[in-house]
């Protein structure tokens, strides 16, 4: 027997603003439930026939997993599909690295839980195709969900996919000349993702160009982003495997979500810094060691120059000077100050 009712919700504010290539997110009000949940509504008028409406609903509920984002149910109007799915009050990766890049410890734990679901959405058959800050939302227990099937296709009996429309900086480089790519689109995108979480977003975006064409050119030649650029305290071990997963080459890359995820599992970053940025510019890092005491560098702001400086400090008592001769240097260039400060990240950890 077939069955009409009606699915009712109030929008409380917009969510994700600019962050959705086809769609608009809600916070909302379900009267039946009586909770705040998510309305993403996606416009009719974006489809060319009937049957691909509900295509996104379907990837996502295939995908059940626990760090992916789920999907209640789904709906239409006349105008619109909308997917309901759980609020998540801990926002987004886009959140935490909007002016400062994650703790080391907090990016591994981050990326192996985005593995781990992209690793289930590609053994049922899907390519995400979308993989952002923005797509990686955290459960009330902070657990990392992969979120946005938007842009998901199912994978070809070749395992070749025809790329839906991306952002212009996370396009892989096979796919600007090509058009077409495979799950290893995917690894291209944790490596992104990995790249902005450990250097943070004001460092990534200030590297895209102004211009479409030569962001393009950067993108081909593996020159966007950066790889020879990082914040100095980021770890050669996570440079080194950041660099594989952005390979020009998609056979150079990690061949698969799991084979990326058990190389990070064996890398040890060492000193695990927290990074906040410093109000008159510049950075303070600092690091917590069991039985010892802190760890603490600065890089400070001295309008046309940097002042690089090192302490330690053990609980709320002051701080004492740290290897003065060695690390301590003032009125640097921005490069040689962050060249220095990767000898003084190196020398801590011995």
């Amino acid at each position: 027997m077939k069955r009409v009712g009606a699915i009712t919700y109030t929008q409380i504010r917009r969510i994700g603003v600019g962050q959705g290539l086809n769609s608009e997110v809600y916070l909302v009000h379900d009267p039946q439930l009586g909770e705040r949940v998510v309305a993403k509504e996606i416009p009719k008028s974006g489809f060319v026939n009937a049957a691909a409406y509900f295509t996104e609903a379907n990837a996502m509920f295939a995908a059940s997993h626990d760090n992916v984002v789920k999907v209640q149910t789904a709906c239409e109007t006349p105008d619109i599909i909308a997917l309901i799915m759980p609020f998540y009050p801990n926002g987004s990766l886009t959140d935490q690295i909007g002016d400062r890049p994650l703790r080391l410890s907090e990016v591994q734990r981050v990326a192996q839980g985005v593995l781990a679901g992209l690793a289930h959405i590609h053994q049922i058959g899907y390519i995400h195709f979308d993989l952002k800050p923005s797509n990686v939302l955290f459960s009330k227990r902070n657990q990392p969900l992969v979120a946005d099937f938007g842009q998901a296709r199912i994978i070809s009996p070749t395992g070749v996919v025809t790329v839906p429309g991306l952002y212009e900086p996370t396009r892989p480089p096979e796919v600007i000349n090509t058009g077409v790519a495979t799950i290893l689109a995917d690894i291209y995108h944790v490596g992104v993702l990995l790249y902005r979480a450990l250097n943070g977003d004001p460092f990534y975006n200030a590297q895209i160009p102004a211009e479409s064409s030569a962001l393009e050119r950067k993108i081909e030649r593996g020159k966007f982003p950066d790889r020879d650029r990082f914040m100095p305290h980021v770890p050669s071990r996570l440079r080194t495997l950041m660099r594989k997963a952005l390979r020009v080459n998609p056979a150079e890359r990690f061949q698969s979500a799991t084979a990326m995820a058990d190389a990070l599992s064996r890398v040890d970053v060492g000193l695990d810094w927290l990074t906040e940025p410093l109000l008159l510019g510049g950075f303070r890092w600092r690091a917590d060691r069991v039985g010892h005491c802190s760890l603490i560098v600065e890089l400070q702001n001295q309008g046309l120059s940097w002042d690089v400086r090192a302490f330690t400090q053990s609980g709320n008592e002051p701080r004492r000077a740290k290897c003065k001769k060695e690390c301590w240097k003032d009125h640097l260039s921005g490069r040689d100050a962050f060249a220095h400060l990767e000898e003084v990240f190196e020398r801590l950890l011995e």
